[in-house]
């Protein structure tokens, strides 16, 4: 064999021992989602949650409808009549374009819905795979180092407790981007790179506008930390490379997301300081982990964070672990990765993380009555989009990126220091602790399987004999005795794509309390004259919801039965489905 055939045999060799343990590490990432999370794989076409993740099931359904149908894409079928009635919810449209085969294959929108829940945890954790891999390249036990930095992104309590909220799930883009920063800018400024950044960048907005915000504040402070460190004052390509990428994907941002931001300039959608300091990380939140953590489910209780100042409990959640932390502190001072490495990685991440953390801290802190201004307080006052923002603690997200590149840095530097046998040893404790730390009680209630997925009588005569251009309102509408009724009803809207009067969201359109109180009070003259001005056909009375009000729900729907103006065509106790004539 001839030197060039060899060394040919050996790249053959590298390059499928390569893949084999990229593609092991993303097994693995599966695998343990699917332990995480379970039942869940078993039951992909039947959990239907309320709240949060019935509106994404929704949102994710309407783009793949109104993708594969004339109908117009923003118009969405909630809050009839309101005018672009998909911005008031997120986009989420790269996973409902990653799904739209199997949204054309099964129909179901819980499937899709499921599927891409399970495929963040994948993504997740193999991105932070790739980031910790190319800081560590080269060095001893850098590769399970690097499976460990992907296991502590995907399966940390933040991603835990947001389970419920796609668009909080959906990060995996944020290291990817800083995987092409460090390409960028370390492997000579390839034009190539800074367009893969643009792409994530775009995709990373498209998927959640809290991150899309949150990816720029990162790429400049990125930007900005690496320069110094490496002594490297910006380069004149950065800008010829730089400002047009981002120009473009900047304008077709805009033009996609346009109806976004016009909603964002009503007076309505921006969030007082307040509410923004409300939203801010509270150091007690370190040691929270979600009330679910089958080891640590009672530090909420044990701290005083469960609904810390009426703030939902997963924004408290924000444990990184303490085998983490510890591999953290120590990647930091001690994570140097071998000869050959500039060793400011650590450094870089570290105060990456540190700075994130403070700008997460919200725009003001009290201390003893005066408030103090922090540096988050020029973003929400100067930089467009941040005034909109009610949870700064999400950037937790970010910082959980660090934390988890520190202490692969952490822990290659400790086992490297050991024999093999004693190395493999101390890899598998720290795994299988942090692991026990992260783990969810089993099994997890949510998927526990409830039954197949069927619709009531009244969701069944209208998923037949109505469709887009049918208008149907549903009462009593949501209040504060359930602010998620309207959640379900916007998924069973799916089967049918009627114009739901009904809609759940951040913020709701002007108008939308007056309908409320109208219909409210069905089958009432003002009611019935609301249903004529919106040209509503049918109605479906829920006579438990108003047991709920304290009001007689029997009795609603034997005066509708009584009112010339309606006619029962289907349903139940449950559910009761009127034709309005007027």
């Amino acid at each position: 064999m001839t030197e060039a055939a060899g060394r040919e045999t050996k790249a053959k060799a590298a390059t499928s021992r390569g893949a084999v343990r990229h593609l092991g590490a993303a097994l693995l990432y599966l695998l343990v989602a699917l332990v995480f999370t379970y039942p869940l794989v078993f039951n992909l076409d039947r959990v239907n949650g309320t709240g949060d993740p019935a509106v994404m099931v929704w949102s994710m359904a309407w783009i793949q409808h109104a993708l594969t149908s004339s109908a117009s894409f923003f118009d969405a079928n909630i809050f009839y009549p309101t005018e672009d009635a998909l911005a008031y919810t997120d986009l989420l449209l790269p996973s409902a374009l990653a799904t739209l085969p199997l949204y054309l294959l099964t129909g179901n929108p819980l499937v899709n819905y499921n599927v891409v829940l399970l495929a963040t945890y994948v993504l997740s954790g193999y991105f932070v795979f790739l980031l910790s891999g190319r800081l560590m390249r080269g060095a001893r036990f850098a590769y399970p180092a690097a499976v460990f930095a992907g296991l502590v992104y995907a399966f940390c309590p933040y991603r835990q407790g947001h389970i419920t909220q796609l668009n909080s799930m959906t990060t995996y883009f944020l290291p990817l981007m800083l995987l092409f920063l460090h390409r960028y800018l370390e492997d000579g400024r390839r034009p190539r790179d800074m367009v893969a950044l643009g792409v994530l960048f775009a995709l990373n907005a498209l998927s959640g506008l809290y991150y899309g915000l949150f990816a720029a504040l990162m790429m400049a402070v990125f930007y900005v930390l690496w320069s110094v460190l490496n002594r490297s004052l910006p380069k004149g390509r950065d800008f010829l490379y730089g400002v047009p990428v981002f120009a473009v994907t900047g304008v077709l941002l805009a033009l996609i997301l346009l109806p976004y931001l016009q909603l964002s300039d009503s007076p309505d959608h921006a969030r007082s300081i307040e509410t923004a300091a409300g939203g801010s990380f509270i150091p007690p939140a370190l040691l929270t982990s979600p009330p679910e953590s089958a080891l640590l489910g009672w530090t909420p209780e044990a701290l005083g964070t469960s609904n810390e100042d009426g703030r939902p409990m997963y924004e408290l959640t924000l444990y990184p672990g303490l085998a983490v932390a510890l591999l953290a502190l120590y990647g930091v001072f001690r994570g140097r990765p071998g000869s050959g490495f500039s060793g400011k990685a650590p450094l870089l991440y570290g105060l990456l993380g540190l700075a994130i953390v403070i700008f997460s801290l919200g725009p003001f802190v009290e201390v003893g009555g005066t408030r103090i201004y922090l540096p988050y307080w020029l973003l929400y006052e100067f930089v467009p989009g941040f005034g909109n923002l009610r949870v700064p603690a999400r950037m937790w997200s970010i910082v959980m990126v660090c934390f988890a590149v520190l202490a692969a840095f952490g822990l290659r530097a400790l086992v490297a220091r050991l024999s093999n046998v004693r190395a493999a040893a101390l890899l598998a404790i720290v795994t299988l602790f942090t692991l026990a730390e992260f783990l969810p009680t089993l099994p997890v209630d949510r998927f526990i399987d409830r039954g197949p997925f069927e619709l009531e009588p009244a969701y069944a005569y209208l998923s037949e004999n109505a469709g887009p251009g049918t208008v149907v309102a549903e009462v009593p509408f949501a209040s504060s005795v359930d602010a998620f009724r309207e959640t379900p009803r916007m998924v069973r809207s799916t089967y049918g794509w009627w114009d739901l009067v009904n809609g759940y969201a951040s913020y709701f359109p002007e108008g939308y309390t007056e309908t409320r109180d109208a219909l409210n009070g069905l089958p009432s003259g003002r009611g019935a004259e609301e249903m004529e001005r919106l040209g509503a056909e049918y109605v479906i009375v829920h006579p438990d919801d108003y047991d709920a009000e304290g009001e007689d729900g029997a009795g609603v729907v034997a005066a509708m039965d009584a009112d010339p103006n309606f006619e029962r065509v289907a349903g139940d106790s449950e559910a009761v489905l009127y034709r309005f004539s007027p």
